[in-house]
């Protein structure tokens, strides 16, 4: 008998990734969210494969918006979300799209707020990422504590994700790899599978990696991806959706045993942030070095929005920490200096939310402050 979901629940990341193609990720990510689904809970797939969408291919669907609408700002996460079989909730790809890692600072904000949203609202968000070792895969690694590796009993298989664990590595990736290996014979076929690659990874890495499970061979599965229909739905009693099951109850005892965990959008705000640092905004430069009253408009625009380095800036923000420190302007002068401030970001930061600088709705104002004017 399934609990009833609490808020606690929420907020369950889990990325499925492979070191090549064809070893049957998108049907485990769609199927093992079927199986959490039946369970009660909240599921949402985000189809993160912006060069192939194969959950839409897998699951028959023909999405009016997709990610590339939520990107480009026309649509929001919530009106691009589609109902998939099994009650679970799907975020479409757009086929051919640019990688995640290539999002300029707008749609980087987009991508940051979607996927916080995600996370807020679903007991369990499964990210589908694409095959192989590029930064858009590898992003995604490192923002989840968990990672199911998906293995199959083909050399090239077992080379590429020892080459996708090697590359997590790499970048200190934090994310606990669990290896779950497809298109297997029986439970130790699967097993010897683990073995190799846990070996290999303990022994040239000095990582750890676990045993998830396993998928076997199932021709209901075959058939299930031709009719274009999760064999969770199509062939329920089949050992393949039995397998799916016990997965599902692998992934819940998980969670159950380490309740807490890392927030998966706040480490996309961290990357966020830590690419304005690199790439900062303009703002207005000092009266002392706009041109003069004879110089021509065009110089004088151009001054206006002159990029400040990265020094300047921070010695702005440390002066503006001194007047607050040392309280050597009136109240006044210091509510109009930040309204000042507010309306040169809203200008010149569009990327930067200013509703995030907000007070907590609990927070009561402080009483020589509640009279501040509005910037215009």
């Amino acid at each position: 008998m399934s609990r009833t979901p609490t808020q606690q629940d929420r907020g369950r990341v889990i990325t499925i990734s492979s070191g090549k193609g064809g070893v049957g990720k998108t049907n485990i990510s769609v199927n093992l969210a079927i199986s959490l689904a039946s369970k009660g809970r909240n599921v949402c797939v985000f189809d993160a494969d912006t060069s192939l969408a194969n959950v839409n291919i897998l699951l028959n669907l023909t999405p009016e918006y997709t990610l590339e609408q939520v990107l480009d700002g026309s649509k929001t996460i919530d009106e691009i979300l589609l109902k998939g079989p099994g009650g679970i909730s799907i975020v479409p790809a757009a086929s051919g799209i640019a990688e995640f890692a290539s999002l300029d600072i707008a749609q980087q904000k987009i991508l940051l707020q979607a996927l916080s949203t995600l996370e807020q609202r679903f007991d369990y968000l499964i990210i589908d990422t694409a095959a192989g070792i590029s930064a858009n895969v590898t992003t995604f690694l490192q923002a989840t504590e968990h990672n199911v590796l998906i293995v199959t009993p083909e050399p090239t298989s077992l080379t590429d994700a020892f080459a996708l664990m090697k590359v997590m590595r790499q970048k200190q990736c934090e994310s606990k790899v669990h290896i779950l290996t497809n298109m297997v014979d029986n439970y130790l076929n699967s097993v010897d599978i683990y073995k190799r690659l846990s070996g290999a990874s303990v022994r040239y890495l000095n990582t750890d990696v676990e045993y998830l499970g396993y998928v076997p061979r199932d021709e209901h599965l075959r058939l299930s991806v031709q009719k274009q229909i999760p064999v969770t739905i199509g062939y329920p009693g089949s050992q393949a959706s039995y397998r799916f099951a016990a997965l599902a109850d692998s992934i819940e005892n998980i969670y159950r045993a380490a309740p807490t965990r890392r927030s998966f959008s706040l480490f996309w705000r961290k990357l966020f942030l830590n690419r304005l640092k690199k790439s900062p905004g303009t703002i207005t430069a000092p009266l002392s070095q706009q041109a003069s009253t004879s110089a021509s408009k065009e110089s004088a625009d151009h001054t206006k929005t002159a990029r400040f380095p990265k020094l300047v800036i921070m010695k702005l923000q440390q002066n503006m920490v001194q007047l607050v420190k040392s309280r050597t302007l009136s109240s006044k002068s210091m509510k109009n200096l930040l309204a000042s401030l507010l309306r040169q970001v809203e200008r010149y930061y569009p990327e930067i939310n200013l509703t995030d600088l907000q007070a907590p709705k609990n927070s009561k104002p402080a009483a020589d402050t509640k009279h501040v004017d509005r910037p215009n």
